[in-house]
């Protein structure tokens, strides 16, 4: 076996200053490994599986790029890594709202996103699920350490960013960051097997097991795509739209209904088509634009005069589409899509057209046309939000791997079903801080932001969001706590709120109090337990 390092351990990383940092990989069994760091070298064995791990020590705080030399006896293989910085490292877990990136809030922060700061770092991990047993670091999937820049800013955690930036600002060591979050997972998707079963969570028991025969999720997910693309061509061959080319600016839709444009639509599933036709100032011809279309349910595609400027498909990323105003008139032809039952675009946001110095308004009333009518579709088959899963799969690995605390958003995913939310969560806490060797790694929890079900529904997504509200605070009862609240964060109409930087920060403000230990004066946007 030649040499070989996890992706964890590779040019740009961060290691952790103040603790034992621990370097593991593999080489041929029974041989010796040097690590050489810092001026000092150390020597692991390799056991008989080929595994190695070595002690390297502890460090101080380190900005200065460093390299690190493994070297394996006999095969004479040695591997160079470069760039390696001594800070803090953080672990940044949960489901969507932690894992959303700043590229989907570009609009509110522009300067950020031509910034650049080589000592914020992240790791994004895979996205792997394993419900057989832990995934070795060995085994990852390539990934790789990147700083913070114009190119890899779109890519960075938002919420891990700006918590990032904040305590980078104020102690001025290096920043890595794991991304390690996936949208729509509930807290049992991070959860081990024996969690599992000492919180006895019989169906979620169930469901881990099933998932371990790789025949079955190789059946579950065929079927889904066979009968996802099943669907699809019916849908196409169904579309009325299509036939008769609807999204032509010739086209006439003086039969169509006038309608707002937010107005939801909730007597089945299909495929509605909607037009706008616009004048275009003669000053404002052939310049670049940019489309804005809110949110919608559940999947869209957008024609500027005839042309398909973009796709996307699902409901929860902002619309933007680029393109250059034509002269004369434009028309915009929107194909929605609607999914499971009902579908529209989100009331209260912004629907827009603007170039460099000017503004286009196309809220309001538009041509709307139901093209087909079909059942609703095959429900989503997501192994990513099944029990153990990323628990194995992108936890596990980095066990190992020394680290400052964790930072965490999640809990949208568990509203319907909060009773017992504070019990997973506790158990979460306390297996992960096991896992690590640390009984007091610090654990920094987001509260779920205001939400009203779909912009349309019950207020504040109904009494179970509140009750897991409730929940999270009970996890207080354990040391080295914080929930950083973020309820006055939310809106109205977006799952995913914008303001990502105030979410942040405040969970920096919690790590200065618990974890860095600073004496700060009480706050009302954060509870704590020290």
């Amino acid at each position: 076996m030649s040499l070989k390092l996890p992706p964890l351990f590779s040019d740009g990383m961060v290691l952790q200053r103040n603790t034992d940092v621990k370097i593991f990989g593999g080489s041929n069994p029974g041989g010796t490994v040097q690590v050489s760091f810092s001026g000092k070298n150390f020597t692991a064995v390799s056991g008989e599986d080929g595994k190695w791990l070595c002690n390297i020590g502890s460090y101080c705080e380190n900005s200065e790029p460093q390299e690190m030399k493994i070297t394996a006896s006999g095969s004479g293989d040695e591997i160079t890594i470069r760039d390696v910085l001594i800070g803090d490292v953080w672990l940044c877990s949960g489901q969507s709202n932690m894992e959303l990136m700043l590229n989907r809030t570009h609009n509110n922060y522009p300067d950020e996103m031509s910034a650049k700061n080589t000592l914020i770092r992240q790791l994004k991990i895979p996205q792997v699920y394993d419900f057989n047993a832990p995934l070795p670091a060995e085994n990852m999937q390539s990934c790789a350490w990147e700083s913070f820049s114009p190119q890899t800013a779109p890519n960075f955690t938002a919420v891990g960013y700006f918590f990032a930036k904040r305590l980078h600002e104020r102690y001025k060591v290096p920043i890595g960051l794991f991304a390690c979050a996936v949208g729509g997972t509930p807290i049992t998707a991070w959860l081990g097997y024996d969690m599992l079963k000492e919180l006895n969570l019989t169906e979620d028991l169930a469901e881990a097991e099933k998932c371990r025969s790789a025949e079955y999720i190789e059946k579950c997910l065929q079927d889904y795509n066979d009968s996802i693309q099943d669907y699809n061509r019916r849908l196409n061959e169904a579309d009325t739209g299509f036939k008769e080319n609807w999204a032509s600016p010739a086209f006439d839709d003086s039969g169509w209904d006038e309608v707002p444009l937010c107005e939801y639509v909730d007597d089945g599933s299909g495929v509605y088509w909607y037009r706008k036709t616009i004048e275009i100032p003669p000053e404002q011809q052939g310049k670049e634009a940019t489309i804005y279309l809110g949110t919608c349910a559940d999947m869209d595609e957008v024609f500027i005069n005839g042309e398909k400027q973009g796709v996307t498909y699902y409901r929860y990323p902002p619309r933007e589409y680029n393109f250059a105003l034509p002269s004369g008139k434009l028309t915009i032809a929107i194909r929605l899509l609607c999914f499971n039952g009902w579908g529209g675009f989100t009331r209260g946001k912004n629907y827009f057209i603007a170039t460099d110095n000017f503004t286009f308004d196309i809220g309001g009333t538009w041509k709307r046309n139901l093209a087909t009518k079909m059942e609703d579709q095959t429900p989503y088959v997501c192994f990513n939000y099944k029990p153990t899963g990323l628990y194995n799969g992108m936890l596990c690995p980095l066990f190992s791997y020394a680290i400052k605390g964790i930072i965490w958003y999640q809990g949208e995913s568990d509203t319907g079903n909060p009773e017992r939310y504070a019990e997973k969560l506790t158990a979460l806490i306390n297996s992960w801080r096991e896992a690590w060797g640390l009984g007091d790694l610090p654990f920094l929890q987001t509260q779920l932001a205001h939400y009203e079900m779909n912009g349309n529904y019950d207020l504040d997504g109904g009494d179970k969001w509140d009750e897991l509200r409730a929940r999270q605070k009970l996890c207080l009862a354990l040391p080295k706590t914080g929930l950083a609240l973020a309820q006055d964060l939310g809106e109205f109409n977006d799952l995913h709120p914008q303001n990502k930087r105030d979410v942040g920060e405040r969970l920096a403000r919690l790590a200065m109090r618990i974890t860095y230990g600073e004496k700060l004066p009480p706050n009302s946007f954060e509870m704590y337990n020290c």
